[in-house]
């Protein structure tokens, strides 16, 4: 009883805000994040983010002025129902979040981030994420 409550309360869907359409078509997506997260090894503060794909299973993620930029390894993830609207994943563990995937909008393959070196020592403390926070973009 107590693990589907965890699992019900655990489950946190927050409203993030993209560009329009045109921006999306040319491969970047803008979202806010309203937490603070990390993004393989990179930790970042909450605020708004353009991310693009750059090359072959490589993302860049970069903040509003440009100033804060990581690039990110992800493998393609396949899903069986094409989104709508963009994803962002996180896995929250205590008071940390970090990207785990990425969906796009009008495509069955999205991408899985490798976890970094804090999220699997994170990880290890706990057998699965507490929470799991879905950025979902209009």
């Amino acid at each position: 009883m107590k693990k589907s409550l965890m699992a019900v309360a655990g489950m946190m869907v927050v409203l993030a805000m993209v560009v329009p359409a045109s921006a999306q078509r040319s491969g970047q997506i803008k979202v806010r994040v309203p937490f603070n997260f990390v993004v393989e090894n990179d930790r970042l503060k909450a605020g708004d983010y353009t991310i693009e794909r750059i090359a072959d299973g490589r993302l860049r993620l970069r903040n509003e002025d440009g100033s804060v930029s990581t690039i990110f390894l992800a493998i393609p993830a396949q899903e069986s129902a094409t989104p709508e609207q963009a994803h962002f994943i996180f896995n929250h563990y205590g008071s940390e979040y970090f990207l785990a995937k990425i969906w796009l909008p009008g495509q069955q393959v999205g991408w899985e981030l490798l976890k970094g070196k804090a999220e699997m020592e994170v990880a290890k403390k706990k057998s699965a994420p507490v929470e799991t926070a879905d950025l979902i973009a209009r």
